[in-house]
């Protein structure tokens, strides 16, 4: 990917960091501790049916003596059993309401590997897997599925400024899902977590490098580290996006161009783009959907138009007004998304709300920039910021302006 090249990123390597990231500056990096790491709970497995994890290295069944010792290359068989878990192998079985096996190297479900210790949990009518593990090994298994792998060096300071971000996200998460036995998932309900399959040299050395390292407000606690993909060239308040979450100072809509006026990272493949539908395939899918747009059951009956309002300081799109048989219903904020979703597999959700929508005939057309929430540090932002010179922290300071770097108490 080349980003901003040319006078834009000339004038860039000369940016001069405002105080914030000055501040942000100021403490030298810690030096990286990986024997006592802040422990982690992350959901990589739910399902139904029985479930087989490929083990590396020597494993030891929690509970059991000589027994619940695992041999190299095995082969681990789970399943539930009314409100327990039975877990069997080669040499052995067990069967308790959570079933933990730890010490090896990795366990494999299917292509994934991960490291740490598993935990089988029943969950609904099947089974979850828990992977717990030290907070550090955990974002060498997040940074790279969320910035990028096989970066071009000049990124370095992005994927730095991912894994702070993804640190003080996860401290932030930690007990979100109360009487549930993981703190995140793997995917982007939280942040993208592939294990130990997904590290990267250049991700494993930003999270390093960054060992420690959170985002603090005023008050030295961690921040709300909300990121998403790409602004469009100006990032979102959170007042306007999730209206239901606290405001705070340093999540409100900022400016994200180069000197040359274009929007940085503006030319990732989704820094434009747009999307048709005919009326017809429109309107019925709206119908479809808004219920879940909603967060409430509706039964609007023929969708006969739709309009926008808006848009906000940063450019989006405030409401979604649907003239429907049954009435009129308004859609706010980032669940537009949800309301317009785009063709393709699994009906992706509209990339984002910095758009304008027309009707052209027989047909809709959206035009916008921009891909994710909007909310906090854009990641093709950070790159294109990181390509062009600017420092982690200069990065940090420019999305999430009057906080400070501290290491993790």
């Amino acid at each position: 990917m080349i980003l901003l090249l040319g006078a834009a990123a000339a004038l860039a390597l000369a940016f001069d960091p405002p105080d914030e990231a000055r501040r942000l500056l100021a403490q030298p990096p810690p030096v990286a501790d990986t024997t006592q790491q802040r422990q982690v709970r992350v959901e990589v497995f739910e399902g139904a049916g029985p479930l087989e994890l490929r083990l590396k290295g020597p494993w030891q069944v929690e509970g059991n003596a000589d027994p619940g010792r695992i041999p190299d290359g095995s082969v681990l068989h789970a399943r539930r059993e009314g409100e327990r878990v039975r877990i069997s192998w080669p040499t052995g079985s067990a069967e308790s309401s959570e079933a933990v096996v730890g010490g090896g190297d990795r366990f494999c479900i299917g292509s994934k590997c991960f490291r740490g210790e598993v935990h089988v949990v029943p969950c609904g009518p099947g089974l979850a897997v828990v992977d717990h593990l030290g907070l550090e090994d955990y974002l060498r298994g997040v940074v790279p599925g969320e910035i990028g792998r096989k970066l071009d060096p000049r990124f370095f300071e992005a994927a730095k400024a991912q894994a702070v971000v993804a640190r003080t996200y996860t401290l932030r998460s930690l007990g979100q899902y109360s009487g549930k036995a993981w703190d995140l998932r793997d995917d982007t309900r939280d942040q993208v977590y592939d294990g130990a399959s997904g590290e990267d040299t250049l991700c494993s050395r930003a999270v390093r490098e960054t060992s420690g390292r959170i985002l603090a407000d005023s008050g030295g606690h961690p921040i709300d580290a909300y990121y998403h993909s790409g602004s469009g060239g100006h990032t979102a308040c959170i007042r306007d996006v999730w209206p239901q979450k606290p405001v705070q100072p340093y999540l409100c809509g900022v400016a994200d161009t180069a000197p040359d006026g274009r929007a940085w990272g503006g030319a990732a493949p989704t820094g434009s783009w747009t999307e048709t539908w005919s009326v017809a395939e429109l309107n019925q899918a709206v119908r479809r959907d808004l219920s879940e747009a909603l967060g409430r059951t509706v039964d609007p009956g023929e969708v006969r138009s739709l309009r926008l309002e808006g848009p906000d300081s940063s450019g989006r799109a405030t409401v979604l007004v649907v003239e429907a048989k049954n009435g009129t219903f308004e859609v706010t904020g980032d669940r537009i998304r949800w309301a317009l979703r785009r063709h393709g597999e699994g009906r992706p959700i509209l990339r984002s709300t910095r758009f304008e929508l027309r009707r052209e005939g027989g047909r809709y057309v959206a035009e916008g920039t921009g891909n994710g929430h909007g909310v906090g540090l854009s990641q093709n932002g950070a790159m294109g910021r990181s390509w062009a010179g600017q420092s982690c922290a200069q990065i940090l300071s420019a999305y999430y302006p009057g906080t400070f770097l501290r290491n993790l108490p």
